[in-house]
Protein backbone atom coordinates (compact mmCIF):
# COMPACT_ATOMS: atom_id res chain seq x y z
CA UNK A 1 0.00 0.00 0.00
CA UNK A 2 1.18 3.34 -1.16
CA UNK A 3 0.01 6.87 -0.40
CA UNK A 4 1.64 9.92 -2.26
CA UNK A 5 1.31 13.54 -1.57
CA UNK A 6 2.86 17.22 -2.59
CA UNK A 7 4.99 18.14 0.22
CA UNK A 8 3.89 21.77 0.89
CA UNK A 9 7.26 23.10 2.25
CA UNK A 10 9.72 21.50 -0.74
CA UNK A 11 7.00 21.71 -3.14
CA UNK A 12 7.53 18.20 -4.38
CA UNK A 13 6.07 14.93 -4.09
CA UNK A 14 6.04 12.30 -1.53
CA UNK A 15 5.89 8.76 -1.90
CA UNK A 16 5.50 6.74 1.70
CA UNK A 17 5.07 2.81 1.69
CA UNK A 18 2.41 2.23 4.14
CA UNK A 19 2.67 -1.47 3.66
CA UNK A 20 5.93 -3.32 2.51
CA UNK A 21 4.63 -6.51 2.79
CA UNK A 22 3.92 -8.42 -0.89
CA UNK A 23 0.48 -9.99 -1.59
CA UNK A 24 1.31 -12.61 -3.67
CA UNK A 25 4.45 -14.74 -4.12
CA UNK A 26 6.56 -13.93 -6.93
CA UNK A 27 5.19 -15.13 -10.50
CA UNK A 28 8.05 -17.49 -12.28
CA UNK A 29 7.60 -15.82 -15.64
CA UNK A 30 6.97 -12.43 -16.31
CA UNK A 31 3.86 -13.92 -18.78
CA UNK A 32 1.06 -11.56 -18.95
CA UNK A 33 3.00 -8.64 -17.61
CA UNK A 34 2.20 -5.41 -20.18
CA UNK A 35 5.55 -4.30 -19.53
CA UNK A 36 7.16 -7.84 -20.43
CA UNK A 37 5.07 -8.32 -23.84
CA UNK A 38 5.22 -4.94 -24.80
CA UNK A 39 6.51 -4.69 -28.47
CA UNK A 40 9.85 -3.55 -29.53
CA UNK A 41 10.64 -1.28 -31.86
CA UNK A 42 11.57 -4.09 -34.49
CA UNK A 43 8.56 -5.26 -33.70
CA UNK A 44 6.25 -2.40 -34.11
CA UNK A 45 7.84 -2.18 -37.81
CA UNK A 46 6.83 -5.77 -38.30
CA UNK A 47 3.35 -5.52 -37.67
CA UNK A 48 2.96 -2.29 -39.54
CA UNK A 49 4.33 -4.32 -42.21
CA UNK A 50 2.21 -7.24 -42.03
CA UNK A 51 -0.71 -5.33 -41.24
CA UNK A 52 -0.36 -3.48 -44.81
CA UNK A 53 0.13 -6.58 -46.32
CA UNK A 54 -3.55 -7.58 -44.93
CA UNK A 55 -1.89 -10.67 -42.83
CA UNK A 56 -4.59 -11.33 -39.70
CA UNK A 57 -3.42 -10.37 -36.24
CA UNK A 58 -2.83 -14.25 -34.97
CA UNK A 59 -0.94 -14.57 -38.13
CA UNK A 60 1.07 -11.50 -36.64
CA UNK A 61 1.59 -13.18 -33.77
CA UNK A 62 2.58 -16.47 -34.79
CA UNK A 63 5.63 -14.12 -36.43
CA UNK A 64 6.59 -12.06 -33.96
CA UNK A 65 6.71 -15.10 -31.78
CA UNK A 66 8.71 -17.60 -34.42
CA UNK A 67 11.23 -14.47 -34.67
CA UNK A 68 12.15 -14.20 -30.88
CA UNK A 69 11.04 -17.21 -29.00
CA UNK A 70 11.33 -15.73 -25.23
CA UNK A 71 8.78 -12.96 -26.66
CA UNK A 72 6.24 -12.66 -23.90
CA UNK A 73 3.59 -10.75 -26.65
CA UNK A 74 0.28 -11.24 -26.58
CA UNK A 75 -2.70 -10.57 -29.38
CA UNK A 76 -3.86 -7.56 -27.03
CA UNK A 77 -0.53 -5.99 -27.93
CA UNK A 78 -0.62 -6.88 -31.64
CA UNK A 79 -4.23 -4.93 -31.75
CA UNK A 80 -3.30 -2.06 -29.73
CA UNK A 81 -0.40 -1.75 -32.46
CA UNK A 82 -2.67 -1.60 -35.65
CA UNK A 83 -5.32 0.28 -33.98
CA UNK A 84 -2.30 3.06 -33.33
CA UNK A 85 -1.24 2.64 -37.04
CA UNK A 86 -4.55 3.15 -38.47
CA UNK A 87 -5.44 5.79 -36.44
CA UNK A 88 -2.44 7.41 -37.35
CA UNK A 89 -3.26 6.79 -41.24
CA UNK A 90 -6.95 8.18 -40.21
CA UNK A 91 -5.17 11.15 -39.08
CA UNK A 92 -7.51 14.01 -37.55
CA UNK A 93 -10.36 12.45 -39.21
CA UNK A 94 -13.52 10.63 -37.97
CA UNK A 95 -14.06 6.66 -38.81
CA UNK A 96 -16.89 8.36 -41.48
CA UNK A 97 -15.01 11.57 -42.65
CA UNK A 98 -12.09 9.04 -43.57
CA UNK A 99 -14.44 6.62 -45.31
CA UNK A 100 -15.52 9.03 -47.38
CA UNK A 101 -12.04 10.59 -48.06
CA UNK A 102 -11.26 7.18 -49.39
CA UNK A 103 -14.12 6.87 -51.92
CA UNK A 104 -13.42 10.05 -53.17
CA UNK A 105 -9.94 9.35 -53.77
CA UNK A 106 -10.63 6.51 -55.28
CA UNK A 107 -13.93 7.89 -57.36
CA UNK A 108 -15.95 5.13 -55.70
CA UNK A 109 -19.79 5.47 -56.52
CA UNK A 110 -21.31 6.41 -53.04
CA UNK A 111 -24.65 7.92 -51.10
CA UNK A 112 -25.38 9.09 -47.83
CA UNK A 113 -28.53 9.51 -45.87
CA UNK A 114 -29.42 11.33 -42.32
CA UNK A 115 -32.56 11.13 -40.03
CA UNK A 116 -34.54 13.94 -39.77
CA UNK A 117 -32.30 16.71 -38.56
CA UNK A 118 -29.48 14.81 -37.21
CA UNK A 119 -25.85 14.96 -38.98
CA UNK A 120 -24.90 11.64 -37.84
CA UNK A 121 -24.75 9.25 -41.17
CA UNK A 122 -27.19 6.58 -40.81
CA UNK A 123 -27.31 4.66 -43.82
CA UNK A 124 -24.23 4.93 -46.70
CA UNK A 125 -24.37 3.11 -50.17
CA UNK A 126 -21.31 2.72 -52.34
CA UNK A 127 -20.30 1.10 -55.12
CA UNK A 128 -17.01 0.47 -57.24
CA UNK A 129 -17.31 2.35 -60.62
CA UNK A 130 -15.98 -1.19 -62.71
CA UNK A 131 -18.76 -2.23 -60.83
CA UNK A 132 -21.33 0.30 -62.05
CA UNK A 133 -20.44 -0.42 -65.59
CA UNK A 134 -20.28 -4.09 -65.49
CA UNK A 135 -24.16 -4.15 -64.00
CA UNK A 136 -25.23 -1.70 -67.08
CA UNK A 137 -23.62 -4.48 -69.32
CA UNK A 138 -25.19 -7.41 -67.26
CA UNK A 139 -28.67 -6.55 -66.03
CA UNK A 140 -30.13 -9.36 -65.74
CA UNK A 141 -29.63 -11.93 -62.98
CA UNK A 142 -28.87 -9.52 -59.26
CA UNK A 143 -28.60 -11.55 -56.26
CA UNK A 144 -29.25 -9.29 -52.77
CA UNK A 145 -28.44 -10.59 -49.25
CA UNK A 146 -28.52 -8.79 -45.94
CA UNK A 147 -26.21 -10.12 -43.07
CA UNK A 148 -27.77 -8.92 -39.42
CA UNK A 149 -25.50 -7.40 -36.85
CA UNK A 150 -22.49 -9.62 -37.73
CA UNK A 151 -20.45 -6.81 -37.46
CA UNK A 152 -18.59 -4.79 -35.04
CA UNK A 153 -21.10 -1.49 -35.70
CA UNK A 154 -23.98 -4.28 -35.20
CA UNK A 155 -25.70 -2.59 -38.03
CA UNK A 156 -27.05 -4.78 -41.47
CA UNK A 157 -24.62 -4.74 -44.27
CA UNK A 158 -26.59 -4.97 -47.32
CA UNK A 159 -25.15 -6.77 -50.42
CA UNK A 160 -26.00 -6.54 -54.09
CA UNK A 161 -24.09 -9.34 -56.49
CA UNK A 162 -24.56 -9.95 -59.83
CA UNK A 163 -24.21 -12.77 -62.28
CA UNK A 164 -23.01 -11.97 -65.67
CA UNK A 165 -24.79 -13.74 -68.62
CA UNK A 166 -22.21 -15.47 -70.19
CA UNK A 167 -20.96 -18.80 -70.46
CA UNK A 168 -18.26 -18.15 -67.92
CA UNK A 169 -20.04 -17.40 -64.86
CA UNK A 170 -18.87 -14.89 -63.25
CA UNK A 171 -20.37 -12.86 -59.69
CA UNK A 172 -19.34 -9.65 -58.50
CA UNK A 173 -20.52 -7.42 -56.21
CA UNK A 174 -22.41 -4.65 -57.82
CA UNK A 175 -22.51 -2.20 -53.95
CA UNK A 176 -22.68 -2.33 -50.18
CA UNK A 177 -25.39 -0.53 -48.01
CA UNK A 178 -25.18 0.04 -44.16
CA UNK A 179 -28.44 0.38 -42.59
CA UNK A 180 -28.80 1.35 -38.87
CA UNK A 181 -32.42 -0.50 -39.13
CA UNK A 182 -33.58 -3.44 -41.55
CA UNK A 183 -37.01 -1.52 -42.80
CA UNK A 184 -38.52 -2.25 -45.81
CA UNK A 185 -37.91 1.87 -46.91
CA UNK A 186 -34.32 1.69 -45.78
CA UNK A 187 -33.88 -1.27 -48.51
CA UNK A 188 -35.84 0.80 -51.32
CA UNK A 189 -33.48 3.83 -50.53
CA UNK A 190 -30.13 1.71 -51.28
CA UNK A 191 -32.02 0.09 -54.54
Amino acid sequence: MLHGYLSRETNNWRLNILNRVHNHEMKPSLERYILAGRLREDEKKIVRDLTRSLVQPKNILINLKGKRQESMTNIKQVYNERQKIFKSNRGNKTEMQYLISKFEEYKYIYFTRTQSENTAIHYIFWAHPTSVKLFNNFPTVVVMDSTSKTNMYMMPLFEIVEVTSTNMTLTYSIGFGFLTVEKEDNFIWVL
